[in-house]
């Protein structure tokens, strides 16, 4: 797996949005792509934001279920956003999307623990509830060129786990 790098399994055509795009529209832009996330950017192709129907969805609570009038992608999307560089090993996509370092090490601003177990790393690492991205924008030279999500990563690591085993069908064929 560290032989596989990022730019040799990522989405090369993602769909990216303008921070002036109305959010309706983006969010058109996003179903009829069957995808739930998109990155935002500027004229350059820079990375400025990250956009989600979760924001949207977020808002029309916070909103009583009546959206905004012409409300843009700029009013609801994220700007501390998360990204990889397209050189990055499969290794690390996988660590950047599911395991968060500062739940399965607890330290201070000091070092030091500020919570003792007896779990092992492995039990701490399947008990955690992540918030991670579930789609991280590709960038090389400050550009974005692709998104990676947990379907390209798990399509990456899929033989790991052997032969496919077409049990299910072969069940339905005997039925």
């Amino acid at each position: 797996m560290n032989n596989i790098i990022v730019k040799d399994i990522m989405n090369n055509q993602p769909i990216a949005l303008s921070a002036e795009t109305l959010t309706s529209v983006a969010l058109d832009a996003l179903l009829d792509n069957n995808q739930t996330s998109a990155p935002v950017v500027d004229a350059n192709g820079r990375l400025i934001g990250f956009f989600s129907v979760h924001d949207a969805m977020v808002d029309l609570w916070c909103e009583n279920y009546l959206p905004q009038q012409d409300q843009k992608v700029v009013d609801l999307m994220h700007r501390d956003v998360v990204s990889i560089n397209a050189k990055e090993t499969l290794v690390n996509v996988i660590e950047a999307l599911c395991i968060d370092k500062e739940q399965l090490y607890p330290t201070s601003s000091m070092g030091y623990a500020t919570s003792l177990t007896t779990l092992s790393l492995e039990e701490r690492a399947k008990a955690m509830k992540v918030n991670k991205p579930q789609t991280l924008p590709v960038l090389e030279d400050g550009r974005l060129v692709g998104c990676i999500s947990r379907l390209e990563v798990m399509q990456a690591i899929r033989p790991s786990y052997g032969k496919r085993l077409n049990i299910v069908e072969t069940e339905r064929a005997t039925a």
